[in-house]
């Protein structure tokens, strides 16, 4: 189990009750913690914890020549998902009433999300919108296959699982509790006037993502 843990990190993923049930488990353990921990010391990451030890994660811990281009990578790959994510949690919020973002181990019922996006035309229209997004891109015109395409990606890109392959029930990741630090992040920065897109910095890249 250390290898596939310490694998799974080092790849970028978010362990979680919901994604990595296993490792979630393995983590949770002090002593396995410790062992995990340890090693990703010796390669310059962190073992970090979110949201209460529901969520592990690796972040560098050190900014330098040898990773830069890499942390520039991974920040790239989740600036280009952050708004259409976004924009797709706002839709679900008003599809489904809900006063609160989705967050992890929130269920996502396609009938259920389908039936209120297609009786509202202002949703519809938020749908075509989203499908023409650079993550959710597509030529789908089809409301229901639209959506069918927009879980699809969230479940490539981490933010959803889906249990069963045969079913329709997502159930969110930690992920997406990830991006919900990002953007409390972004809007602390702006409150304080920072430029983010100016600071270029070793510190304040680290901070933008791993914060």
């Amino acid at each position: 189990m250390f290898k596939h843990v310490t694998e799974t990190l080092l790849s970028g993923e978010f362990i979680c009750p919901t994604a990595f049930p296993d490792a979630f488990d393995y983590l949770s353990q002090k002593d396995s913690f410790k062992k995990v921990a340890a090693f990703l010391a010796q390669l310059d990451r962190e073992l970090c914890v979110l949201d209460g030890d529901e969520i592990f994660y690796a972040a560098y811990s050190v900014v330098d020549d040898s990773n830069r281009s890499k942390i520039k990578e991974a920040f790239s790959e989740i600036r280009s998902q952050f708004r259409p994510v976004v924009e797709w949690m706002d839709m679900v919020m008003t599809a489904m009433g809900q006063d609160m973002p989705i967050r992890a181990r929130d269920e996502i019922r396609l009938h259920n999300l389908l039936g209120a996006i297609e009786r509202e035309p202002s949703l519809c229209e938020q749908m075509n919108r989203l499908t023409q997004t650079s993550l959710f891109r597509t030529n789908k015109t089809n409301i229901a296959d639209q959506l069918n395409w927009i879980l699809q990606k969230l479940e490539q890109t981490g933010y959803l699982v889906k249990p069963n392959p045969q079913g329709t029930l997502y159930i969110v990741t930690g992920k997406m509790n990830y991006l919900h630090q990002i953007i409390a992040f972004l809007n602390d920065a702006e409150e304080l006037g920072l430029d983010q897109h100016a600071a270029n910095n070793e510190q304040t890249e680290q901070q933008e993502l791993f914060t």
